[in-house]
């Protein structure tokens, strides 16, 4: 990075961009024609994909200016440029106006002064909304920031709440609860189930977005993540073309002793006790059985970090996942503890659900590692 002090005349251009990133190549055509031959105007350009110092200038930068991890970004003093827009050459010809007409600040500079003032003149710096899109023949220019990040919350979590792993000990804890005459604590069991179930996904899906945060948008990740995916695909696709219906992951004589478990803490007479045994009986089932969810949250959150969010968006998509990956949980109990009857969903729907799922991934795969521009939201 670049000392705050410059010369009189000079202009300092901060460009952060990747290599896979097609808007990076407008937003450097833009730039150059902005530039022109003024040789005062030193533009400085970060890649952020393959070289590691501009990863980590780039992730530096926008943790400390509160800006969206997403590429390019030009930054002029306190003026900043996210995404490229129609008329950006003009923009950048504006913003080295107001840089040699007053304070104009190397916000990307280290050092104590500029730390200490990055929060109050990353507030005051001008914007331009990130736009993704691509030209597709005939239709024209299709735009993924029009596209529904809320819907494929929905698809992903859906399919990943079907999961025999940990569903095959509900049904088993209904088939329990169904025999005791206390319909208060026949609820509490359940929803403690339910809430413990919730909690440590959602610890989980959090854990996976503020790591592949920090590690920002490097090539090889994204591409392991679709790598993850097309497997994942594999897996769901080959368990519908097999009928299967349960869980390879757990062992039958681990399941008996997890079953063995659940039927003490259930005839437990303390209450509390019961609660808080279930609990921790349900985390630690979920987190034996996260493999059998083949790498759905990894890919969820690889693509909500391609995203234009907010701390508070990003966390409300991993509230919206979580309450539609329990509502086939949550179905199941209601349905169950009203009609005093046990339910379970057939092989059909099973199978259904791997079949789309197996789609599904292996399409965001392939998306992730040749068109990762098409799935960027917001």
């Amino acid at each position: 990075m670049q000392s705050p002090l410059r010369a009189a005349d000079r202009v300092d251009v901060h460009f952060f961009w990747s290599a896979e990133c097609p808007h990076c190549r407008d937003m450097a055509a833009s730039m150059s024609a902005a530039v022109g031959e003024d040789r005062d105007v030193v533009v400085h350009r970060h890649e952020v994909s393959h070289d590691s110092d501009g990863a980590r200038d780039f992730a530096r930068t926008v943790e400390k200016l509160d800006l969206p991890p997403v590429v390019p970004i030009v930054m002029i003093g306190r003026e900043v440029m996210v995404g490229h827009e129609p008329g950006a050459s003009e923009r950048l010809r504006e913003m080295i106006v107001l840089c040699r007409s007053g304070p104009c600040p190397d916000l990307t500079a280290e050092g104590p002064e500029t730390r200490s003032s990055a929060a109050n003149e990353a507030s005051k710096a001008s914007r331009v909304a990130y736009t993704r899109g691509v030209r597709l023949p005939v239709i024209g220019e299709v735009r993924t920031s029009d596209l529904s990040l809320p819907a494929l919350t929905v698809v992903m979590a859906a399919i990943d709440g079907f999961n025999p792993c940990a569903m095959w000990v509900l049904v088993f804890l209904i088939g329990l609860l169904l025999g005791i005459r206390d319909r208060r604590r026949m609820w509490l069991l359940a929803v403690t189930f339910l809430l413990a179930t919730a909690a440590v996904y959602f610890l989980f899906l959090a854990a996976w977005l503020n790591v592949l945060l920090v590690l920002g948008a490097l090539v090889w990740l994204r591409v392991v993540i679709g790598v993850l995916a097309i497997g994942a695909g594999g897996h769901y696709l080959r368990g519908a073309m097999r009928h299967e219906q349960v869980c390879e992951v757990t062992r039958p004589e681990r399941r008996r002793r997890i079953l063995d478990r659940l039927r003490l803490l259930v005839q437990e007479p303390n209450l509390i006790i019961s609660m808080v045994g279930v609990a921790l009986l349900a985390v630690a089932v979920n987190l034996v059985e996260l493999v059998c969810s083949a790498g759905i949250p990894a890919v969820y959150t690889g693509i909500l970090t391609q995203s234009d969010l907010t701390t508070t968006g990003y966390y409300g998509y991993l509230t919206l996942y979580i309450l539609v990956f329990l509502a086939d949980d949550t179905a199941l109990v209601v349905i169950a503890m009203t009609t005093l009857r046990m339910v379970s969903p057939d092989g059909g729907y099973s199978r259904w659900v791997r079949l789309v799922g197996g789609l599904v991934m292996l399409m965001l795969g392939i998306l992730l590692i040749g068109k990762p521009e098409w799935l960027a939201f917001g």
